[in-house]
């Protein structure tokens, strides 16, 4: 039973990455795991219960990711992040293209989607607020500064691929993914956080806290 629910997971991530969630219906999934839709739908009633499972999925190993660079959150964890949660995405990268049309499928799933968001943002307001306090990145400029400066490194690290598909057709890369990142923080960088991100890109550590 164990099996078949894995092969049912495995055949839709692999349709719903390569034709979006949209064009692909229960019997695709079905023909693609080489099981019937009767022993499909015996595990998941519908594409909604096969989308929830593989958005916890999701989720799991993003709350994984942050909970081992925010112990100490120096720049080398930070980058270690940013490239492991570009390499999740490109797993799932359904969901990050698809993100507006699942939530509006799926309102359950969109609210607790939304939740999960704000506790991103929340982790990445903390973020900045530890490189401020050990002299990394300069004093918030103005109130509630950081808090919108989290909220558009979320955005850009779960939108970067929808914005990279529809302006370029160059192939999205890891390196071009974590730059975009990293030059929303640069212009916080003191004296401090510019050599440490110098050194963090000549020779990134391979031990991370």
């Amino acid at each position: 039973m164990a099996k078949n629910k894995e092969k049912i997971l495995t055949a839709a991530l692999k349709l719903f990455n390569e034709e979006g969630f949209v064009n692909v219906r229960l019997q695709h999934i079905a023909d693609e795991a080489l099981v019937s839709v009767g022993n499909l739908a015996y595990h998941y009633a519908n594409k909604e219960a096969i989308i929830q499972a593989l958005y916890e999925t999701v989720t799991q190993r993003q709350g994984e990711l942050l909970a081992e660079y925010r112990i100490v959150p120096l720049f080398d964890n930070l980058n270690y992040l940013f490239l492991h949660t570009y390499q999740l995405q490109e797993a799932y990268i359904f969901f990050y293209l698809d993100t507006l049309e699942i939530i509006r499928a799926y309102p359950r799933i969109g609210e607790i989607h939304r939740t999960h968001i704000q506790s991103q943002i929340s982790q990445l307001k903390l973020m900045l607020d530890f490189n401020t306090a050990r002299g990394a990145l300069i004093t918030e400029p103005s109130e509630g500064a950081f808090e919108q400066l989290a909220h558009q490194i979320w955005m850009a690290m779960d939108f970067w691929r929808t914005q990279h598909a529809i302006r370029s057709t160059a192939p999205a890369t890891e390196s071009l993914y974590c730059d975009s990142i990293w030059h929303l923080l640069i212009p916080y960088f003191t004296a401090m956080g510019k050599q440490e991100y110098i050194q963090m890109r000549q020779m990134p550590y391979q031990f991370f806290f």
